[in-house]
């Protein structure tokens, strides 16, 4: 098998540019590498270990291991080595600094983006600056909430926003070395993008 069946809801390149992860409604995850022409060939497919579709990819900053989230709130590790699971890994690799991005809605350092009464499904995206100062989520109520990283507890304040007038299906960090930290929301039916910039609340100017 070297396609998706079904359609993918995730791609993540590792930090090294020497693989894409894709994630599909398949319940499969591939792992393509990419050749110095650009060329891509399947290096890997986890194809029998997730239950239900795929819904969040994160490598480490060594290009070594991946996590992958699926709708059953299953999260699996894996070596792309060795290309075996890794079974230990929600013990091994649960530190936030081994990890190139934080795009998996579940785990300790995210249990709290579930605000009382939320099951599962009404999250649908996370994810944390490259300095883990603030992670962010979108729901299934038109919002994009920012909290300070980690979010251990649902009754850790955030700053909710709203803009979209459907579900959330994604919202990313853009970061630049010139520019301040944006977040990208993008929205469900209304299909819309919202670009989003980071300023001093007036009472923090006050402060200052």
């Amino acid at each position: 098998m070297t396609q998706p069946r079904e359609w993918a809801e995730c791609l993540s390149y590792s930090p090294n540019h020497q693989y894409l992860a894709v994630g599909a409604h398949d319940d499969s995850t591939y792992v393509y590498k990419i050749d110095d022409t650009g060329a891509y060939t399947m290096h890997y497919a986890i194809t029998s270990r997730h239950s239900s579709a795929i819904t969040g990819i994160d490598w480490t900053m060594d290009s070594r291991h991946i996590r992958a989230i699926d709708q059953s709130y299953a999260k699996l590790f894996f070596n792309i080595e060795t290309k075996e699971q890794e079974g230990d890994g929600g013990t091994t690799l649960v530190d936030p600094a081994l990890w190139a991005t934080s795009t998996c809605k579940l785990g300790w350092e995210v249990a709290g983006v579930f605000p009382a009464g939320y099951d599962g499904t009404d999250i649908n995206s996370v994810d944390a600056t490259q300095d883990r100062k603030y992670i962010c989520s979108g729901d299934d109520f038109g919002s994009m909430t920012v909290y300070r990283f980690p979010v251990l507890k649902n009754t850790q304040p955030g700053r909710r926003m709203t803009g979209h007038s459907e579900h959330v299906p994604r919202v990313r960090f853009y970061n630049s070395d010139d520019m301040d930290n944006y977040i990208i929301s993008s929205g469900g039916m209304d299909r819309t993008y919202i670009q989003w910039k980071e300023v001093p609340l007036k009472d923090d100017m006050e402060d200052k």
